[in-house]
């Protein structure tokens, strides 16, 4: 039960690897310093504790009790076995949420429960949304896979029933309010993090599902590259989840056309994409591609040692984890002339911009930046961060209240009927 007013926030992130644990990780870590706060629990799946090297932060408990991964056996029975683990996530959320008590805040980090509601455990408990995403990384339409229309389904229906939907820049939360009749609020993506100062250990890696197998990994029998031989020189580099609204084989003939070095590291999306990238880098003669996914000190080691970052999204509508870190590293940046990159963005110096759509723009900007960054002088050290970026969050998290749902019901209609 809760003691006198003070709040406890039950954080749910599914996902035990990546961008998406390090910010939920990253929420609780924030909540939990916050004195309003009584306690904060982390719920995801088994290894996430490993992976954010077990941090110890008082008020903060990691419980790993979401069914881990069906990632093998055949596929009906692994399908059939995946609801009923589905099933018995949403009864985990529930138990912990019951044995929270009534004035606890459940914070999804995801968007995957379209039915939210069945999650608390009394009418008193609020739900707020972490929304990353307010628009598909696929294009929207036709293009549409069947199951990105069904995971889009699940999205709408996880921010119509929580009682607060967070998006992060304004630029999502005018997309968002087409389609969110309840509280929606905004916030900057943070730059800083406490992960690593809260860590008692070295971070232990996941095992990644489906790891796409490339050409190239074939090749040299599954090894994994030296990172010694990829960084030994300066590089420009295109870092995260390689997915085909980032652009990456647009940066590759860009890079090729400038003849800047360039690293692409990251896990592709598809096979089919990883086996196109090799082909487009191939042929220029100055990019590597690094088709995995990347332990957390390889991540950052890659971002950090960077001559300058290169984001080429073709269309993004929401705020970029790389940019965000790219930031706190003041590293030198070339992105995508795009509303939401300039917002996240702001007044920060070192960034160019340019139409990745013109090959020869988004070169001349690429090596630009790239002599820029390698004449410039070494980057000092970062001076440690309060962590007041992440008061915005906080904010927005404690801050949710209760929807009617008459109300919101009322709202929803009216919507829906001027969409009409």
């Amino acid at each position: 039960m809760s003691t006198g007013s003070k709040t406890r926030v039950l954080v749910v992130c599914p996902t035990e690897y990546g961008g998406q644990i390090e910010h939920a990780a990253d929420t609780a870590m924030a909540l939990a310093a916050d004195p309003r706060v009584e306690q904060v629990v982390l719920l995801s799946r088994p290894g996430a504790d490993a992976y954010l090297g077990r941090p110890e932060v008082a008020g903060l408990k990691i419980v790993e009790s979401i069914p881990p991964r069906r990632t093998s056996g055949f596929g009906p029975l692994r399908q059939g076995l995946q609801v009923l683990d589905l099933v018995r996530e949403h009864t985990q959320i529930h138990r912990l949420s019951r044995l929270a008590g009534p004035d606890t805040v459940l914070a999804l980090d995801s968007s995957k429960y379209p039915w939210p509601r069945v999650l608390t455990a009394g009418r008193q408990q609020r739900l707020a949304l972490f929304l990353h995403n307010v628009k598909p990384h696929h294009d929207d339409g036709a293009a549409a896979s069947l199951r990105e229309r069904v995971l889009r389904y699940l999205e709408l229906g996880a921010a119509r029933g929580c009682d607060r939907v967070i998006v992060h820049g304004e630029d999502q939360k005018r997309t968002a309010g087409s389609f969110v009749a309840g509280d929606l609020t905004a916030v900057t993506l943070p730059t800083s993090t406490r992960i690593d100062e809260a860590a008692t250990a070295e971070s232990v890696p996941v095992d990644v599902p489906a790891e796409p197998v490339t050409e190239t990994d074939s090749m040299r029998g599954g090894a994994r590259e030296d990172l010694e031989d990829l960084t030994r020189e300066p590089y420009a580099l295109v870092l995260g989840e390689l997915r085909a609204n980032k652009g990456v084989e647009l940066a590759i003939d860009a890079a090729g056309r400038a003849q800047v070095p360039m690293l692409v590291a990251g896990r592709p999306e598809s096979p089919e994409l990883g086996r196109l990238l090799h082909q487009r880098a191939q042929q220029t003669g100055c990019v590597n591609i690094l088709a995995r996914f990347l332990e957390r000190s390889e991540f950052t080691r890659l971002l950090e040692e960077a001559a300058v970052v290169v984001l080429p999204y073709t269309h993004f509508d929401a705020q970029s984890g790389v940019l965000a870190k790219a930031l706190a590293s003041d590293l030198a940046i070339v992105a995508s002339d795009l509303t939401s990159l300039r917002e996240q963005a702001g007044d920060y110096r070192n960034i160019l911009y340019g139409d990745v759509h013109d090959v020869d723009a988004f070169a001349q900007a690429m090596r630009e930046g790239f002599d820029r960054a390698a004449a410039s002088a070494p980057r000092g050290a970062i001076a440690p961060s309060g962590h007041s970026d992440w008061e915005a969050t906080v904010e927005a998290v404690l801050g949710t209240r209760r929807e009617d749902r008459r109300s919101w019901a009322v709202r929803t209609w009216g919507i829906r009927r001027k969409e009409d």
